[in-house]
């Protein structure tokens, strides 16, 4: 029994090994209550094996080493829906849809040509083509502003054909040639130079050819202040020429003085050294007070002459007529311009 109570009183003087001292914590401090310390949780130490040195003798050591371990991490909040930090969302592309073009790989016109340097307008011609990689091919007349005119004439990859070129056309003949394989699409123009199938009556002559032939007329013409007029009897018109810098340079009016119409009005006193004009001239002045006060005053009887005509177009409104004048030279009027100039004329 006393050696008990010595054993007790080493432990309990000692600090007690530590196990057996919280079991016996009460019977060292009697009636004492234990004070419980709570402490903040903190990075605890996880021994990881690290190699050292090797020695020689082929052993080496290990030695642990401690890594804290982190502490968790509380969850950040992030912004809020309406927060401007928000990320923004883009709608995504429209999907695009890829347009399928036709390729032309192996498909060429190896010539479109004619055996004809140039022909006159109702001439025949023959065209010879080739081309490669073509399922079907085709030939289209054109008109005078590129426009196929139908119906065509379908053929074969390579050959000849003879046509007629159009007695309308002037300056060039035009052809077009298309081939196709699947949806891809090749063509060729071919133009032939036309002669012109009239001659102009004066020399130089125009670039363009004419749309007839030249026309003798009777002619009258008298000479203004301002200008001049020109009777065409073959046409039945007058043509008044202004020379006064105004637009426009000319005009045109039928010629309807009727025999038996009175030839001036007698009432008109033109100033010394001028003239009222008469007949279809006179009827012209007279009814017209543009032309009047544009002209002026005739300042010569007008003279009757043997004259001649020709246009280089069939189209009134866009056509340019060339006319003969007292003196031989040749005036040129501009219908679609409305202008006019003088040429000169080589006999």
């Amino acid at each position: 029994m006393k050696a008990w109570a010595n054993a007790w009183k080493l432990l309990c003087a000692g600090g007690g090994w530590f196990v057996v001292g919280l079991l016996l914590l009460n019977a060292c401090g009697g009636n004492a209550q234990p004070s419980i310390v709570t402490l903040a949780p903190s990075a605890t130490s996880t021994a990881r094996p690290t190699l050292t040195q090797t020695h020689a003798a082929g052993f080496s050591w290990v030695t642990a080493t401690s890594i804290p371990t982190a502490l968790p991490l509380s969850a950040t909040p992030g912004p809020s829906p309406t927060s401007p930090l928000a990320p923004t969302l883009s709608p995504a592309p429209a999907t695009l849809t890829a347009t399928r073009v036709p390729t032309r790989a192996g498909l060429s016109v190896e010539y479109f040509t004619t055996d004809a340097e140039s022909a006159r307008p109702g001439d025949t011609v023959t065209l010879f083509w080739s081309v490669r990689g073509a399922n079907t091919a085709r030939i289209y007349r054109l008109d005078a502003d590129g426009e196929r005119i139908a119906p065509g004439w379908d053929v074969r990859a390579s050959g000849k054909l003879t046509v007629r070129t159009r007695p309308q056309d002037r300056e060039v003949a035009r052809f077009v040639l298309e081939a196709h394989v699947g949806e891809a699409q090749v063509e060729q123009m071919l133009l032939i130079p036309l002669q012109c199938p009239e001659a102009w009556f004066f020399d130089p002559a125009p670039e363009t050819c004419p749309a007839e032939s030249p026309q003798a007329s009777l002619e009258a013409e008298q000479t203004f202040e301002r200008g001049r007029m020109v009777w065409v009897q073959a046409q039945d018109r007058i043509y008044v020429i202004f020379e006064d810098g105004r637009s426009p340079e000319w005009a045109r009016y039928p010629d309807n003085f009727e025999e038996g119409d009175p030839e001036r009005d007698d009432a008109i006193v033109p100033p010394p050294g001028l003239l009222q004009p008469i007949r279809g001239f006179g009827l012209v002045w007279r009814s017209n007070a543009r032309v009047q006060e544009r002209l002026g005053w005739a300042t010569s009887p007008e003279v009757a002459f043997d004259g001649m005509f020709q246009v280089d177009s069939p189209e009134p409104s866009v056509a340019t007529l060339y006319l003969r004048t007292r003196d031989g030279g040749i005036l040129a009027l501009d219908a679609q311009t409305q202008t006019w100039k003088m040429l000169p004329n080589t006999p």
